[in-house]
């Protein structure tokens, strides 16, 4: 009787194909997604469908490279790491000395 492992991949990250975590993942398909609303668009608006076809293409090869692209620069968390880097703030300005004053030395 052989030895059949269970969870063999607990605790590991969702990976589509090179793709690691479940983040860039949700990015891609939503991308995507508003790709195809965007060439449904195209089409109600009477745009020439070779057009339409070209620029939903176009976006939809950038999107999917960038998001790739992401994924290996970054890593799992990479995309949690930019969103918090760009809500810090540059420089901490105090521009009243009332928080100097009350200081004791020890």
């Amino acid at each position: 009787m052989g030895h059949y492992p269970l969870n063999k991949g607990i605790n590991k990250p969702l990976e589509f194909k090179g793709l690691v975590g479940t983040r860039y993942l949700f990015m891609l398909a939503a991308g995507l997604a508003a790709a195809f609303v965007g060439f449904i668009i195209l089409r109600i608006v009477g745009v020439n469908i070779y057009l339409s076809v070209a620029v939903v293409l176009g976006g939809g090869l950038y999107w999917v490279t960038r998001i790739f692209g992401l994924s290996a620069k970054y890593g799992e968390h990479g995309a949690m790491k930019l969103k918090a880097k760009g809500r810090q703030p540059k420089r901490i300005v105090n521009r009243n000395a009332r928080l100097f004053k009350n200081l004791k030395q020890s």
